[in-house]
């Protein structure tokens, strides 16, 4: 074990116990001094880079900011280097770093929507993120606009680091707007599917058609009726066997669940004399008892159903398989 621990570097020195740290080249300097207080900001900034980064989901965007962070490690050295310790640096920030900051300002601010107000951090995490990012970004560069006033720093370094704010501020758009346009498409597939899903001829069918199976299973002939929500018919389909009497009766419960918003079986109770629609089973245009079923999309009643030629709880059984053809629909 011992010679485990010989191997491992310390990660404690005490030689900056005293209030000094030392510079890539030799020389010491106090640990609140521009300089110090300039290339800790950058390394302060690449923390938070990174922060964003971990939030986001586009691979481009995170390679993005990828990039940036080992840039910044660059940034960091010459900052933290004296004259001799530069001239021992084998990388640096050219020119052509910069402008591929632009290019990726360019080609993604051709892609955000119109920006009609001040933007306030919060809508979601990510771009919050890199607001913060950003935020400490600009302070950074404040930083190192004070050193250059004590010291010359190379302008490529300052030209870098503002343009990875405008980066930063760039790609916090690029992911909200991506935000709302996955909202919006929500919003549209969900009325897209409400269009596909509306009650028409064509559903009305396959509404028949699922009760028509049912009525296989229980081996009777009934009379299926489908109206619109204010009680107008779309469909009535009377199988071979089912009685005459049926074709009104079935019209009748679906016009009854439609026009008093309500499935025909839950006005048994409520017609009685106790009932609070007590009086209603005298009204020949409505029917009281189970068979007729309600057709909703995502809640809202958009017409009915009803069913007649067997018993109430054989009608009602097919009136519920109708409904339920029309829900998977």
């Amino acid at each position: 074990m011992k010679d485990v621990y010989t191997n491992l570097i310390k990660v404690y020195t005490k030689k900056g116990d005293s209030g000094e740290t030392g510079l890539f080249g030799g020389s010491r300097i106090s640990k609140d001094s521009l300089k110090v207080e300039a290339y800790g900001s950058i390394d302060e900034a690449a923390a938070f880079i990174g922060e964003a980064r971990a939030r986001l989901e586009d691979k481009e965007l995170k390679d993005i900011l990828y990039r940036i962070q080992e840039k910044f490690l660059v940034v960091g050295a010459h900052l933290a280097s004296d004259k001799k310790g530069i001239g021992k640096l084998k990388e640096s920030i050219e020119d052509s770093d910069i402008e591929e900051l632009e290019r990726v300002i360019d080609k993604y601010t051709k892609t955000l929507l119109p920006l009609c107000k001040f933007i306030i951090p919060g809508d979601s995490i990510e771009s919050t993120s890199l607001h913060v990012a950003r935020t400490v970004v600009r302070r950074s560069e404040r930083r190192m606009v004070a050193l250059k006033g004590e010291e010359g720093i190379d302008p490529r370094l300052l030209k870098y680091v503002n343009r990875v704010s405008d980066v930063l501020f760039v790609i916090s758009r690029v992911v909200e707007d991506n935000i709302k346009v996955k909202t919006i498409s929500k919003v549209i597939l969900n009325n897209l599917n409400i269009v596909q899903k509306r009650l028409n001829l064509e559903s009305a069918k396959k509404i028949v058609e699922a009760g028509e199976r049912k009525a296989k299973e229980l081996g009777l002939d009934f009379v299926i009726a489908v109206v619109s929500k204010d009680g107008k018919l779309i469909l009535e389909v009377k199988m071979d066997e089912a009685i005459f009497a049926s074709i009104d009766i079935a019209f009748k419960k679906a016009y009854t669940a439609a026009a008093l918003k309500i499935a025909t079986s839950d006005l048994t109770e409520l017609t009685k004399p106790t009932g609070s629609l007590y009086g209603l089973q005298n009204d020949s245009r409505y029917i009281v008892f189970g068979g007729g079923e309600l057709l909703k999309i995502d809640g809202e009643i958009v017409g009915a159903v009803g069913v007649s030629g067997g018993s109430v709880e054989e009608d009602t059984a097919v009136a519920k398989a109708c409904v339920e053809a029309f829900e998977k629909i």
